[in-house]
């Protein structure tokens, strides 16, 4: 995986995707194995922005029952599988549990009919899949078994619903899997590019205006389709493209925390019917999700003190005999999110959508993507890869995203032997920070300490040509990636 840029700069390409979060690297991957010209540019580093704030889990949608949502859950049951088929090396079935209650939709007995339904619509979640990715059915526990469940958490838990999703266990890994995808049928793809300003030929849109963020140079990509794939900055780019759009954003964040991991991931309800969950993650536990209460703007990426604090609160009200500390936070993942007003206040968005500019906007030639979920993001890439085909005019090509392993991904696949020069080497690796948080993993459930960063730090600047200026800037921002508090 190369970052070709004069390439870029040079074909024509069939679509240009903006954006590499899972959905922009999901929409390149599925559009490359289809046969099409693929072009791909993210502002920053591939998913380091929302995608990577999600709370590391892939779900069955079993919270869609309580709207009578049955197309959502059958869907997210669908996808579930679809990751341990394509991904199984980087996912692994996870025990969720959540305590009982008294109301019509928590009791003992319609949790017990809610697993009978789940049973009966997932009937085939475990087709195709091996063994170890085999999710047994739910049930309801109480006794000693229920105890152990929530000891240390929540105090007096009578009885409890217990199922099984997956969690990513290199949720960042996954990510790069499907850039790797992308470009092994042939897709160029450059992060620390940034899309600038349209390019138009006549009234039609003929691609971007490009900056090279490592270095400065503009340049132009041409392509007939432009995919909006920005995340939070997407309605920047309709900006350019003279479309008034937009939707609320809100900001979420999950902290991921010194304590020890438990064995199972805990579901607390709160109020205004908010969960946090409480999981197992890298040896530690890791809690989400916040949401604000108020809109944000694209670029308040950072997490505040008064944020982190507010959350904090939340956190022991909803585990109380967990009793967290500010200093045992050791990282806090944030992200600018799409929200929906619901009851009077602002929540994380439920429905992913996909936008044909033709109708909305005038610009058939722009298509624009607001993702919501990591866990359908496969899902919404394959109806948006269908609408570009019926753009340019194509004769439909079969999805295969479903079915075929991604790189890196399998069961046997093994890390690189030199891991940090492969990164560098073939895996676009940039900064110190890319390398630690997002390529090896040292660094994902919080800072590696000083030893190894500065080990590391050494290692790329053998491996890129650093000045001893570059090094030592790249261990301060490191450090400032960690320090929220």
């Amino acid at each position: 995986m190369i970052r070709d840029l004069p390439r870029l700069a040079e074909c024509e390409f069939d679509v240009l995707v903006v954006g590499g979060g899972i959905h922009g690297l999901s929409i390149a991957c599925d559009a490359a194995q289809r046969g099409l010209s693929v072009a791909l540019v993210e502002r920053g580093d591939f998913g380091a922005a929302t995608s990577f704030n999600h709370l590391k889990t892939i779900h069955g949608g079993l919270r869609y029952l309580q709207s009578a949502d049955f197309r959502r859950m059958r869907e997210s049951i669908r996808e579930r599988r679809a990751f341990a088929r394509i991904a199984p090396r980087f996912v692994s079935p996870l025990a969720f549990a959540m305590p009982t209650g008294s109301s019509l939709a928590r009791n003992p007995i319609a949790m017990k009919m809610a697993f009978a339904f789940d049973a009966l619509v997932g009937g085939d979640r475990n087709d195709g899949l091996g063994v170890t990715h085999h999710l047994p059915p739910g049930r309801v526990v109480a006794g000693a078994e229920c105890r152990e469940l929530f000891e240390g958490a929540v105090r007096s838990v009578a009885s409890a619903a217990l199922w099984h999703d997956y969690q990513t266990t290199n949720g960042d890994r996954l990510t790069l899997s499907f850039a790797k995808a992308a470009a092994s049928h042939g897709a160029a793809l450059a992060n620390y590019t940034e899309a600038c300003e349209l390019l138009r030929n006549g009234r039609r849109v003929a691609g971007m205006t490009a900056r090279d963020n490592l270095t400065g140079e503009m340049f132009d990509i041409r392509a007939r389709i432009l995919v909006n794939a920005a995340g939070p900055w997407s309605a920047t780019l309709l900006n350019h493209a003279g479309v008034r759009a937009g939707w609320p954003l809100l900001k979420a964040m999950n902290v991921v925390t010194s304590r020890p991991a438990r064995k199972a991931a805990l579901v607390a309800p709160m109020r205004g019917g908010r969960a946090l969950v409480m999981l197992p993650w890298q040896g530690r536990t890791l809690v989400g999700t916040s949401e604000s209460a108020d809109q944000r703007q694209p670029d308040d990426q950072e997490a505040r003190r008064g944020e982190v604090g507010g959350f904090l609160r939340d956190i022991n009200e909803a585990f109380p005999a967990f009793a967290l500390k500010e200093d045992e936070i050791t990282l806090v993942h944030r992200g600018v999110v799409p929200a929906a007003a619901h009851a009077g206040r602002l929540t994380l968005s439920g429905r992913s959508r996909i936008i044909d500019h033709a109708g909305d906007g005038g610009i058939p030639e722009l298509i624009s993507i607001v993702g919501v979920k990591y866990t359908t993001a496969r899902a919404v890439a394959e109806r948006a890869v269908d609408l570009v085909f019926r753009k340019l005019g194509r004769p439909p090509v079969q999805c295969r995203t479903a079915e075929t392993v991604l790189p890196d991904a399998g069961l046997d696949d093994r890390d690189a032997a030199d891991p940090i020069l492969h990164a560098i080497r073939d895996e676009m690796a940039h900064t110190l920070v890319d390398v630690v948080v997002r390529r090896t993993g040292l660094g994902a459930a919080g800072h590696p300490g000083d030893y190894v960063a500065a080990d590391l730090a050494g290692r790329m600047q053998t491996a890129a040509g650093w000045s001893e200026e570059r090094k030592r800037c790249e261990i301060e921002a490191l450090k400032a990636f960690y320090d929220v508090l």
